[in-house]
């Protein structure tokens, strides 16, 4: 074994290296003549790219002094661009690429001595050309190329050697046949170039030199780190060796203790397993004594939620802050009748102390130290209760609204008649007549009926065209400026009512109506809400979310108007502003706030209109409901004014009215014979297209929901297949749907919303009829017969 200390390895000069080089060639000779071909091989390879930079940087500065030429001397610049441009520089290129060959790596060293020739005579050829003394200056150029041969384009000695000297002897041939100078400066010049020349060999052959001994080097280098290595794998087969034989003699020395070890290792890994995978689970997980319910382990989770220092305490301190033990602990009920681990028990349960809803798994297991322990793992599902009640509110509000729809379309059949007969018979009955105010309070009643209709087809959220463009702050004003405004007024004096109106406010897609009955519905309710008076602020603005608002409900981003109303009544309590929008519901006394759908009639004209609601509200400080709409930049229309009776009439035009109802059907026909049309009606789909293959109809009075049988839609397809352009108008008692919208793109003319009002129905006929007849038919579109 050598005891020496580590010696420390040195660089080796190159002038200890001993290496056999040809004084004259440099190639390698004697011992180390193998070395030649590679060294050649890997001289190229290390060339290539920068002799490719070179060409391309011969050919940059070559024609950029191009630009001097035309400056000094303009009336040589053809001979002297012809040599730079035609001659060497299209070498150079060629030359490049000639490089990308498989010939240029035998070849590579005469094509950079031709390089060198090339520029060399190039600049002899413009000396020659240029008159002097200018001449003489262009001369430097000719030791540029001299230099750069010898030094940067890695040209070897003896290439460059050869290359220079006949750079050299065509300068001095040149002056001394082609020049007119003097012996002194003949003799100034060769002595100058013949110096720089031999400085260039000098230069080029000591570089050669040192290239030649750092791969010389290298392969020394190379060769001893074979050797090294080959020592040292000899050096580790015998260390296994060795080590193998070690091994064999310890094992069984220390078999029993590796043994235990391993057990220990066991044990202490799966120990730190356990509390991983606990740790990596987010829900509280818990250990604890099932008889004094101290805490054992809990994972990070659970200390995250109740404190890093939760192991050590009872659990219904450390989770329930609670002194004594839970009313409802189950830790008796893990148990089987004989105190052993028995079934596990789930139930949820809602944490006061952060107001979280939790799922908890519990068990029985024995513990590491034999006593009998609680696992209880708790799921917090507080949003998935959050979802659940949103959803039973959103299918309970589905249910009442599929309720209330049904009973609305029957109801606004009903109310045709109350509606209609009167308008008609208070065409016949004189002014001061006594009948004419039973049947204007008829007519009234009839229509506030109607109204009640509407707020049903809110409930159910059919009955709302959102698609007129619509001011809110005109909205809120119109409101603040109503009847019913000055009726509230009376009833609650000691209420404040005061408006905040953004003058930038955008506008709305909506219905002007239902947004003032919206309107009214949050004014009232905050009224009623202040007993003892108070302020209630009507707030609009525009309002940018940016991210989504986790409030009463989602708001999504978006642009909107936000109308906000706000009181500072009584409040209302978190159990009652969940249900708050529910049809029906209410905690105030009967009989004191109406039909019971104000609230449920404003969530429904929300989602009618695509918008959100946010609610707040603090018992004993007031409430604050904010709605957001979605915005349109569009501008409002302009109002329509009401037309005459006569711009409506009829001319005697044939009208076939298709209803499934014959109290629908006898109104519609009787209005439509006071206005001046021949009406016909008909009760299905069928017959009216039977009626009308039999006898043509100038138009349809066209309902459509028709039961049984085919529906509107459907019969309009059917007429239109035997007669094209069939004029029509649309009828029905629920909002614009998608078939209404299909028919009209079919042909159909005007939607009329049931019930039938005299003026409405008598428009929309005579703006129908005013129309050319133009088939809309799309190519394409299939009719059954």
């Amino acid at each position: 074994m050598n005891d020496k200390p580590n010696e420390v390895s040195v660089a080796i000069r190159y002038s200890r290296l001993r290496v056999s080089l040809n004084p004259l060639t440099l190639a390698f000779s004697g011992s180390h003549k193998s070395l030649e071909q590679p060294f050649r091989e890997a001289y190229f390879d290390n060339s290539l790219d920068h002799l490719r930079r070179c060409k391309l940087y011969a050919i940059l500065f070559f024609g950029i002094f191009g630009i001097l030429d035309a400056l000094v001397f303009p009336e040589l610049i053809y001979p002297l661009w012809f040599i730079r441009y035609a001659l060497v520089c299209p070498v150079f290129l060629l030359g490049l690429v000639f490089s990308y060959t498989a010939a240029y790596r035998r070849v590579w060293q005469a094509a950079n001595a031709f390089y060198i020739m090339v520029t060399g005579f190039a600049y002899v050829a413009m000396v020659v050309i240029i008159p002097p003394p200018e001449s003489y200056f262009y001369g430097v150029g000719t030791i540029f190329c001299i230099f750069f041969g010898y030094t940067f384009i890695h040209a070897r000695f003896v290439t460059a050697t050869v290359a220079g000297l006949l750079v050299f002897a065509g300068y001095q041939a040149a002056m001394f046949l082609l020049m007119e100078t003097t012996g002194s400066i003949q003799l100034i010049f060769g002595a100058h170039f013949l110096g720089i020349n031999l400085l260039g060999m000098l230069i080029c052959y000591s570089i050669e030199t040192q290239e030649r001994r750092s791969f010389f080097l290298t392969t020394l280098l190379e060769k001893e780190k074979h050797r090294t290595e080959a020592a040292n794998q000899n050096l580790e087969k015998r260390v296994e060796e060795r080590t193998a034989t070690l091994q064999r003699i310890n094992r069984d020395l220390h078999k029993e203790v590796q043994e235990r070890k391993q057990a220990e290792q066991k044990v202490l890994t799966s120990h730190n397993q356990l509390e991983s995978v606990m740790d990596s689970i987010d829900n509280h997980i818990h250990v604890s004594d099932i008889d004094t319910r101290v805490i054992l382990m809990a994972n990070r989770h659970m200390k995250e939620t109740y404190g890093e220092d939760i192991v050590g305490k009872k659990c219904h301190e450390a989770i329930f802050d609670r002194d004594t033990i839970c009313a409802g602990c189950r830790n008796r009920q893990l148990l089987d009748e004989n105190g052993q681990p028995g079934p596990s028990c789930t139930w949820e349960e809602k944490n006061p102390t952060n107001n979280r809803w939790y799922l908890n798994y519990a068990r029985a297991i024995v513990w590491e130290d034999q006593r009998i322990v609680q696992l209880r793992v708790a799921t917090d599902i507080t949003a998935m209760k959050e979802m659940e009640s949103r959803l039973q509110r959103a299918q309970k509000m589905e249910a009442i609204g599929t309720l209330a729809g049904g009973v609305a379309h029957d109801l606004n059949n009903i109310l045709s008649g109350l509606v209609g007969y009167p308008e008609l018979l208070l065409m016949d009955t004189p002014e001061k007549s006594e009948s004419r105010l039973l049947l204007e309070t008829i007519k009234k009643s009839g229509e506030r009926a109607a109204a009640i209709v509407q707020d049903l087809l809110t409930l159910a959220r059919r009955g709302v065209a959102i698609s007129e463009v619509t001011d809110l702050n005109r909205v809120v004003r119109d409101y603040l400026d109503s009847p019913e405004m000055a009726n509230l007024k009376s009833i609650h004096p000691l209420v404040s009512i005061q408006s905040n109106l953004s003058t930038t406010a955008f506008n709305v897609m909506g219905s002007p109506l239902h947004l003032e009955k919206t309107v009214m519905n949050l004014v009232t309710n905050a009224a009623e809400a202040m007993p003892e008076g108070g302020d209630i602020i009507l707030t609009t603005q525009n309002r940018y979310v940016d991210r989504p608002i986790q409030g009463f409900e989602t708001i999504p981003e978006g642009e909107y108007v936000l109308l906000k109303v706000t009181d500072t009544g009584t409040g209302i309590s978190k159990t009652d502003l969940e249900r708050i929008f529910e049809p029906f519901y209410t905690n105030k006394k009967m009989g004191r706030s109406g039909t019971g759908l104000g609230m449920a009639v404003v969530w429904g004209t929300m989602k009618d209109h695509n918008g959100y609601i946010d609610a707040h509200s603090t018992q004993g400080q007031g409430t604050e409901f904010e709605l957001y709409f979605p915005i349109t930049r569009q501008d409002v229309a302009l109002e329509i004014e009401a037309q005459p009776l006569e711009s409506y009439r009829g001319t005697g035009e044939s009208v076939l009215v298709v209803d499934d109802i014959k109290e629908q059907r006898d109104l519609a026909a009787f209005m439509l014979k006071r206005l001046g049309y021949r009406v016909e009606t008909v009760a299905s789909g069928k017959e009216a297209v039977v009626f009308l293959q039999r006898q043509p109809m100038d138009i349809l009075v066209l309902d459509m929901i028709l039961e049984p049988g085919m529906d509107g839609l459907e019969t309009y397809r059917r007429i239109l297949a035997f007669s094209p352009g069939q004029k029509a108008v649309i009828a029905s008692g629920f909002s614009e749907s998608e078939r209404v919208q299909e028919a009209q793109r079919l042909g159909a003319g005007a939607y009329i919303k049931k019930p039938y009002r005299m003026e409405q129905i008598g428009l929309a006929l005579r703006q129908q009829l005013d129309e050319k007849p133009v088939s809309k038919l799309p190519s394409g579109d299939s009719i059954d017969e």
